[in-house]
């Protein structure tokens, strides 16, 4: 099996079988090194060449696409790196400043520009599989070359990358990738040398990693491994071990005491293991995860923008997908342990790869969508790599190169060392059958990656059974045709249906989905203006999840326009209990305890909106009114001047002032109050 092996000229016609040569027969290597980087970069252009012409896609929000905290630019740069990656609406998620700070840093020298952003991506990737390939030859040595070279073109082709290269979004894991193999790359090296600038390069990176995503977790164990495997020394690689890991829970206490919080809230739609407890739907879901991540590797064929309940099933660990799972990864385990002292190269690939995926086995944490494509963008390593070698197995008759042995292991190639490359045609035909295959799939999935209306459209298809799915496609095109200027009303019938599609399979998929049942029926509220149908989908809404604020004042709302007062008083204050700053709950109601005859719920009412909105002109408009009403005039008046000085752009409190004052004989003050009508009401 040896595809790379230091064999003399002289011995190279004792080969059984005829080699196809890369280059020449024999070549230096210290010299023409540079040619394969320079070949492996090549290749990943190649292959995401077509996502320049990418615009934004799903997700993209969080990091770029005018996302209000990177559009500071490099003046936001301390606020990025003190806030979490995710704060919205009380929620507060992870810690990724540096996917936001490269953002912000493009921000402030091309603006807003998503195609530059890809060439970014692009460059990073092929950057990365560089810097893998040269610690692959710095662990296994040069004797590997060919099945570490042939591994890392399988690498970088896989389709199952396509989402984190043509996805901006998941420029985090592309930066892990980077910062984590280089940290390995210098405690190698660290290994070798026990030079301490070594190590401290590498706990520098690694620090970097963490900075981007907690995906380089797992390198905490694999970095000491790949220092065993090239000294043979225990020491070392414990002290290592034990500073990552150190490094790693001080880290996240530190982020802990320092943020608002890191928890990742789940919904059910997302991952349902959370909220069941039958350990062995959880066991069995989990391993039937892990063999799906199997199933995308060795048949990279149907990708998906999101997985969740449903598509993935909820399975027993008796059913048989997940005892087969099971089987695999014992026996991968297995294979593993039998292989250390027998080939170390395949023993590391096939630990290399249960450590890896073991972040995304939805056992200790789940994760969102139960299976995602991102988590084998490292683990896929492994696959690769072994398929190169079982090719060179299968095809090359060749003697497998040895690197077991502890002298070999901590040698190091130095000065101008001739070594001969070569492949059987065999070989070489079916590397390149795969990597056409792999390629055209790539490519092909990157035109998906457009934007998100077109990634959700080519999926959707075979997504039917995926709840979320379905949700995620229904309020992009409501999006898109509320945010169109130039919408007709054919158009809108049209695209309102289609929405309305996604929304009801979302919902027959999980009858209980609350804000797709609440979203539904703003259709109808809003855009069909069709109340009949909305008032009772407003209401399952509420009765599935009564957090849903928007639902219990929508109701309200409906209820006041038909004239049941009670309802809308009722609706309204169940909105308040959900959400008590909502500021149109307490404005509407407000004026129905005033209609009432509560005047004095009618005033505390709007105290709690003053208290809770002091620069908004709606409480000042309320009180405006009652004091109208009541006779007050003085009072009216001068309410009414706080209601304008804050922005109120209704023609009313206006007009009301401009007779006021005309009454008065104050034409200084009518005149003022009329201009200011014309520069905040129009005309």
């Amino acid at each position: 099996m040896q595809a790379f092996a230091n064999t003399p000229k002289s011995n190279t016609n004792r080969l059984k079988q005829p080699a196809f040569n890369f280059i020449t027969s024999s070549f230096n290597v210290e010299k023409r090194l540079s040619f394969f980087y320079g070949l492996l970069v090549a290749f990943c252009i190649l292959l995401y060449a077509n996502t320049l012409s990418n615009e934004y896609s799903i997700d993209d929000h969080l990091v770029t696409n005018h996302n209000k905290l990177v559009e500071k630019g490099i003046g936001g740069l301390y606020e990025i790196f003190t806030t979490n990656y995710i704060s919205e609406s009380g929620v507060y998620l992870d810690y990724r400043p540096l996917v936001k700070a490269t953002f912000a840093i493009e921000y402030s020298l091309f603006g807003w520009n998503p195609h530059i952003s890809h060439a970014i991506n692009l460059l990073l990737y092929a950057l990365g599989c560089c810097i893998i390939l040269k610690v692959l030859l710095e662990l296994f040595g040069r004797q590997h070359f060919t099945l570490i070279f042939t591994g890392l073109l399988l690498y970088a082709a896989h389709p199952v990358h396509t989402e984190v290269v043509a996805s901006l979004k998941s420029r985090d894991e592309l930066l892990v990738m980077i910062f984590i193999f280089l940290s390995a790359l210098f405690f190698i090296k660290y290994g070798t040398t026990k030079n301490n600038k070594h190590a401290l390069l590498g706990f520098i990176f690694f620090v970097l990693s963490l900075l981007s995503k907690i995906t380089g977790i797992p390198f905490i164990v694999l970095i000491p491994v790949m220092m065993f495997i090239k000294t043979r020394e225990v020491k070392t690689p414990v002290i290592v071990f034990g500073v990552l890991t150190l490094t790693t829970v001080a880290y996240y206490a530190a982020l802990i005491g320092l943020l608002p919080g890191l928890a990742r809230p789940y919904e059910y739609v997302e991952t349902p293991l959370p909220y069941i407890s039958d350990y062995s739907i959880k066991l069995g879901t989990a391993f039937y995860s892990l063999w799906y991540y199997i199933r995308l590797l060795i048949a990279p064929l149907q990708f998906s923008f999101y997985y969740g309940i449903n598509y993935i099933q909820l399975q027993t660990l008796w059913s048989a997908l997940p005892l087969l799972s099971v089987a695999i990864h014992i026996a991968v385990l297995g294979a593993a342990v039998y292989f250390f002292k027998r080939n170390i190269f395949i023993s590391f690939l096939l630990f290399f790869y249960l450590v890896q995926i073991s972040l995304a086995a939805n056992i200790v944490l789940p994760l969102p969508g139960i299976v995602g494509e991102r988590v084998l963008f490292t683990a896929s390593l492994s696959f690769a790599v072994a398929l190169a070698w079982l090719l060179n197995y299968l095809l090359n008759k060749q003697p497998e190169p040895v690197s077991t042995k502890k002298k070999e292991q901590s040698k190091t190639v130095t000065g101008a060392q001739t070594f001969n490359l070569s492949v059987s045609k065999a070989q070489v035909a079916a590397l390149a059958l795969i990597l056409v295959f792999y390629s055209y799939q790539t490519i092909a999935r990157n035109a998906d990656w457009k934007d998100t209306i077109t990634l959700f459209e080519a999926d959707m298809p075979h997504l039917t059974p995926s709840a979320k799915a379905n949700y995620m496609m229904a309020k992009e095109v409501r999006r898109l045709y509320r945010t169109d200027k130039n919408l007709t009303a054919q158009q809108l019938e049209t695209q309102s249906a289609k929405a309305i599609h996604y929304y009801n399979q979302a919902i027959a998929a999980y009858p209980q989905y609350a804000i797709a049942i609440e979203e539904l029926a703003m259709i109808h509220a809003v855009e069909l203006n069709n109340n009949s149908v909305a008032i009772p989908l407003f209401e399952r809404a509420y009765n599935a999840d009564s957090t849903l604020w928007r639902s219990a004042s929508n109701l309200g709302k409906a209820y006041q326009m038909s004239g049941d007062t009670a309802a809308a008083v009722k609706w309204y204050e169940r909105s308040l209990q959900a959400k008590s700053d909502n500021p149109k709950a307490l404005v509407e109601l407000g004026k129905l305890y005033y209609l009432r005859g509560d005047k004095v719920k009618a005033l505390a009412t709007n105290d709690t909106l003053m208290k809770l909105n002091p620069e908004s002109y709606l409480p000042y408009y309320n009180y405006a009114i009652y004091y109208m009403l009541e006779g007050d005039t003085a009072k009216a008046v001068n309410y009414f001047e706080e209601d304008i000085k804050r922005g109120e752009r209704e023609k009313f409190p206006y007009a009301f002032l401009f007779r006021y004052y005309l009454q008065q004989r104050d034409t200084a003050n009518a005149v003022r109050v009329r201009n200011l009508a014309g520069a905040k009401t129009g005309p």
